[in-house]
């Protein structure tokens, strides 16, 4: 994609894309493609056999933001329901509504007015991490549950996973059993990272209970911070990639 990017004639890329893991390519490409200009990623929510099927306005919509002076420097973006969200925050949040992808707190970076692109914001949270040809490290995500004993953590960790992502409750909780399997593979030099399930807010080292964010973190976890259990995999896959491992190292990088 840089070498087209690289080209003088190219404004921006546009890639078709399905809505399920959408939100995880733009994360995905937003970390590693060098040029600043734009790459806008769509989809449809309808399919054309529809009457209301959305995909070419979607697709209209980002050649308009592709082609836009101040789409230069944003990064890669979703342009979906004639909004524009930033890769970093988008989620999906419906099965089936066209108005499915949202930034939660964040709110979306700009809109497309009929033939007008306006932005009201600048994606600031960004980074820039190289990739080589080497393949890229196993990291899994292992969700906290009611009940949720640990095993599965411990067996990605035994079959030889380089990292760990946690999909825990509230700010970074959970049970003691999980508590031990996060202890487990830290023990055992895989890194761990802590997220949520919540849709908004981040993960902090708050609770001091056993299982709580704090004591997590003190063992030696990172916090993903405001980052998604999926976006959280991705960037600590292309840390683990770059040689990045220690505590401190991969802490720094969700902080960004």
């Amino acid at each position: 994609m840089d070498d087209a990017l690289a080209r003088p004639e190219v404004a921006g890329v546009v890639i078709a894309h399905g809505t399920d893991t959408m939100e995880e390519t733009a994360y995905w490409l937003d970390l590693t493609v060098k040029s600043n200009k734009p790459v806008i990623l769509i989809g449809a929510q309808r399919n054309a056999s529809s009457p209301d099927f959305d995909g070419p306005r979607n697709l209209l919509n980002a050649i308009r933001i592709a082609t836009t002076p101040e789409a230069v420097g944003q990064g890669v973006m979703l342009a979906m329901n004639n909004q524009i969200n930033a890769a970093r925050t988008v989620t999906k949040t419906h099965t089936g509504n066209v108005e499915t992808f949202k930034s939660g707190d964040f709110g979306f970076i700009g809109e497309v007015w009929d033939d007008k692109v306006v932005f009201s914001r600048t994606a600031l949270r960004r980074q820039h991490i190289d990739i080589g040809s080497a393949e890229m490290p196993r990291v899994e995500i292992l969700a906290m549950f009611g009940g949720a004993d640990g095993s599965l953590l411990r067996y990605a960790v035994d079959q030889g996973a380089k990292g760990i992502v946690v999909q825990a409750v509230g700010m970074g909780n959970m049970n003691v059993s999980m508590y031990e399997a996060v202890k487990y593979a830290l023990g055992r030099g895989v890194p761990v990272v802590i997220a949520t399930r919540v849709p908004n807010g981040r993960t902090m080292p708050l609770y001091g209970f056993v299982g709580g964010g704090k004591t997590t973190f003190d063992a030696g976890a990172v916090m993903a911070g405001d980052l998604s259990p999926q976006k959280a995999r991705l960037l600590l896959m292309l840390k683990l990639h770059q040689g990045v491992s220690d505590k401190a190292g991969l802490q720094a990088a969700f902080d960004r």
